[in-house]
């Protein structure tokens, strides 16, 4: 690589030295001719030349936001997705030992009964596919992007990486692990914690909380009411009971936009096509992905080489989501495609954008668990179609025109989003298969906080944090945001 360096800043390779790669990228756009390209952080032995392709290296800037003092060394986390459990790892820097907690199970334990409910349609409301140990994320694609890229970004890639992610995380331009490399970095995360002092309660669901003098004076944890100097709430998008509880005990709570739509599932070798040019470029550079937007929607959460799977938290309802392992080997690609959805189309009421949610994921229990598909070709003619279809997803799915699961509208902005894809990518929707409804995609409720205290508005020892308080969307911003208030808690 230095002599391509060398080469094309028209210098010799013994002046310089290539410090790190700070990201690679795949350029596509030229088909049949993918080409990888590199941001390097070069050090030179004398001034550097001049070039239109080299600019002064400026590190990232690090605000250093005021300590937090506590007296009792065990805050209280509820929730062990990726908010949690990153808030915990910045505490044990500082010699705080963390007490969390979740209504699901461990790993090893959830893991069970995810395939309890693929293959035997048995689902735990409290230990399943969104609750339980490592989060929602666990079960994806174990992608590691985030729109943002602060020092807090990138102390969460080095510390997957000090837990046994590969290093190349940390520079790719779409780095991801897959549902297997999350599951291990998980279990290794929950044994560090343990050796550090930490305690894991699983099986322990937040039901109350008392609110005093503008605090959080009680909570019950289970069947026991305790009263935590720090009560920090790492909550999934699917916490729709403790929400409630929430607002009912007065933390001030809203509305927040989300997107709603169905998984695209097509043939992993149409996909190389589309992107390289070549499916056999894929031999090489792995299985392709994409990532599309326009006016009426956008893909979301590519899966290359994954599946589809019925991904349910509470009884008699189907929702959706993708999932990968590490090697993307499988014959088929997945990908969410979703309209923004906001008041215009649920209403003003805090529930309402909730409430549209569970009313698709009932109507869409029709055959158990088994989930509602179409053809691309069949939704955007609004026609019934074949029932002579096939799919990935887990545990199945049955043939229903999706037109009528959605609201016209909605199904509108849908039809528009998949033929923008066909535009980009003729045949995209020709032999794909829609699979419903994805409604998941992020938080339809944000749990106000201080902007830079980061408490909430109503209880000044109460910290929402991640995904389900609604101020991330994604693994790497979730532990962002988990990080950001751990580091900041100091034993006084």
């Amino acid at each position: 690589m230095a002599e391509k360096v060398a080469k094309e800043l028209h210098i010799p390779p013994s002046t310089f030295i290539i410090n790190r790669i700070i990201h690679k990228a795949l350029d596509t756009r030229k088909k049949n001719y993918p080409v990888f390209v590199y941001t390097l952080e070069l050090e030179f032995s004398s001034s550097p030349p001049n070039h239109p392709d080299l600019s002064e290296f400026k590190p990232l800037k690090i605000e250093i936001p005021p300590p937090i003092f506590i007296n009792n060394p065990h805050p209280y986390i509820i929730g062990m997705g990726p908010a949690g459990l990153f808030c915990a790892l910045a505490m044990v820097e500082n010699g705080i030992q963390p007490w969390l907690f979740d209504r699901g199970e461990p790993l090893e334990d959830r893991l069970i009964k995810v395939q309890d409910f693929w293959q035997k349609g048995i689902l735990d409301e409290n230990s399943n596919i969104q609750f339980g140990e490592g989060g929602a994320g666990t079960f994806s694609d174990g992608k590691l992007t985030s729109r943002r890229n602060d020092a807090f970004t990138q102390r969460i890639f080095s510390e997957l990486i000090k837990f046994g992610a590969p290093e190349e995380i940390a520079y790719e331009a779409l780095p991801h692990m897959g549902t297997d490399g999350i599951q291990r970095i998980v279990k290794r995360i929950r044994e560090y914690l343990l050796a550090k002092g930490c305690k894991f309660h699983y099986r322990t669901s937040l039901t109350d909380l008392v609110l005093k003098e503008g605090k959080v004076a009680q909570v019950a944890l289970g069947n026991q009411w305790q009263e935590p100097e720090i009560f920090i709430l790492a909550l999934g998008n699917a916490a729709r009971d403790t929400w409630k509880m929430l607002y009912e005990r007065g933390i001030t709570l809203e509305a927040k936009p989300f997107a709603i739509g169905f998984r695209i599932e097509q043939k992993q070798s149409d996909i190389n096509r589309w992107i390289y040019g070549n499916e056999q470029w894929a031999e090489v550079l792995g299985a392709a992905s994409y990532r599309l937007t326009c006016k009426t929607g956008f893909t979301f959460c590519m899966c290359p080489g994954g599946k589809v799977i019925v991904a349910s938290s509470e009884k008699n309802t189907v929702v959706t989501n993708g999932m990968s392992f590490s090697s993307r080997e499988g014959d088929a690609g997945n990908s969410a495609i979703v309209t923004a959805v906001n008041a215009n189309d649920y209403g003003n009421g805090i529930w309402d954008g909730m409430n549209l949610q569970i009313s698709l994921e009932n109507k869409a229990f029709r055959k158990g668990y088994l989930a509602p598909a179409q053809k691309a070709k069949d939704f955007l003619q609004n026609q019934n179609g074949s029932h002579n279809i096939h799919s990935t997803c887990l545990p199945g799915i049955y043939p229903f025109n999706l037109n009528n699961l959605f609201p016209i509208a909605i199904s509108n902005r849908l039809s528009s989003t998949l033929k923008y894809c066909n535009h980009i990518f003729p045949e995209f929707y020709t032999n794909s298969i829609l699979i419903a409804p994805e409604t998941r995609t992020s938080s339809p409720i944000k749990i106000l906080r201080k902007k830079n205290e980061l408490s909430s508005l109503s209880a000044a020892n109460l910290y929402p944090i991640g995904e389900g308080s609604g101020y991330s969307g994604g693994i790497i911003s979730s532990a962002a945001d988990g990080w950001r208030l751990g580091e900041r808690f100091r034993i006084r």
